[in-house]
């Protein structure tokens, strides 16, 4: 590429390792990483589910109980959508095309990853709360209070990024 000419969007990059070798020493390695942690996804899902089947609605779990499903579930959103982008990029061997294929990968990596980091922070506040000021948090019947934040932001902000033209082969996503 010539020195001279700016770079206008991530597609103008080379992608990262075709040029010098390392293209699937990064790649594999990383499904591999992806697919191990997918695994553990399901096993927290089956054993914790196994472990409250003979509570009847997922409500009248402990709070606890239903943390470690909601930080599960986005993990494992995190998981299928990081996959899928990493494969893609494997078989190809270039940037994800069409651009509104490599935007929806973008958008869904932005919601996952900040519902995970959202969700994280609610359980370390609510477990804060209750160590310290024995205040027990209410998130609402059936915790909408807690996925209206957990998921409700991240889309709006993915929403917004979209709208502003953000998302795509930028080197974040």
């Amino acid at each position: 590429m010539d020195k001279s000419s700016s770079l206008r969007s991530g597609y103008d990059l080379d992608v990262y390792g075709l040029d010098n070798g390392q293209f699937m020493g990064i790649h594999i390695p990383a499904l591999v990483c992806i697919v191990l942690s997918f695994i553990c996804v399901l096993a927290a899902l089956v054993v914790s589910f196994r472990h409250n089947h003979y509570k009847k609605f997922f409500s009248d779990w402990t709070k606890s109980q239903r943390f470690v499903v909601y930080l599960a579930v986005c993990d494992g959103l995190y998981n299928i959508f990081h996959f899928t982008d990493h494969l893609h990029i494997v078989i190809v061997e270039d940037h994800v095309y069409p651009r509104e294929l490599c935007v929806f990968y973008g958008f869904s990596l932005v919601v996952s990853i900040s519902a995970q980091n959202l969700m994280v922070n609610i359980v370390a506040i609510n477990a804060f709360m209750l160590m310290y000021f024995d205040k027990n948090l209410n998130f609402g019947k059936c915790d909408w209070k807690l996925l209206t934040w957990t998921f409700g932001v991240p889309i709006v902000g993915a929403i917004v990024s979209a709208c502003l033209n953000q998302l795509g082969p930028n080197g974040a996503l």
